[in-house]
């Protein structure tokens, strides 16, 4: 998509106008509490956000969307957890879709395995001489890494998602906000 063409929201927390796309929207449900819309299609009005935890405390500080939206403080919380699970469901069945369609590639990851704009997913828990490794090989091959949260089962050291895969932009899209939502922040 043109990026002329991409509808901007603005986040209520740091109060700067992004791509839709890049944040979250919660809408108020019927016990007036505010919900992950993680499809962007519930009914009625709502609010969105940057996934990082400070614009989460940001906006409960804003009166207008604390009374219509938040009861209590350890609503913020709830939901940065709820956030966090979903993103971690929608990147489990993309993983599975990208498999699906074998555009999912394990192993370890050699230089000449490697095309520009892949994504390469990574754990957490590999070895320090294996995410050197990885990171060399994504640079030369001009791929982007990404590491894959904790939730996520994986067997080889490094996965492979080609850039023709239809669903890599998505991916790529969740696993960005995962990381934001993450403590450490965005692990690139």
């Amino acid at each position: 998509m043109d990026s002329r063409n991409q509808p901007l929201r603005q986040c209520v927390g740091c109060r700067k106008v992004r791509p839709k796309a890049e944040l979250l929207r919660f809408v108020r449900n019927p016990s007036a509490e505010a919900v992950f819309d993680r499809e962007g299609r519930h009914e009625g009005r709502g609010f969105y956000l940057c996934p990082g935890e400070q614009c989460f405390a940001k906006a409960y500080k804003n009166k207008r969307i604390r009374n219509n939206y938040f009861r209590k403080r350890e609503q913020i919380n709830e939901l940065i957890y709820e956030v966090r699970e979903e993103l971690l469901k929608m990147i489990k069945k993309d993983l599975i879709r990208c498999k699906k369609m074998a555009y999912l590639m394990d192993g370890p990851c050699k230089e000449n395995s490697i095309r520009e704009d892949d994504l390469i997913l990574y754990l957490n828990d590999n070895l320090p001489e294996e995410k050197v490794e990885m990171h060399a090989a994504a640079r030369a091959g001009g791929a982007k890494i990404y590491r894959l949260p904790k939730g996520c089962e994986c067997n080889s050291p490094c996965l492979i998602v080609s850039k023709e895969c239809p669903i890599a932009p998505r991916l790529t899209m969740n696993l960005q906000k995962y990381d934001l939502l993450s403590s450490k922040g965005l692990a690139r």
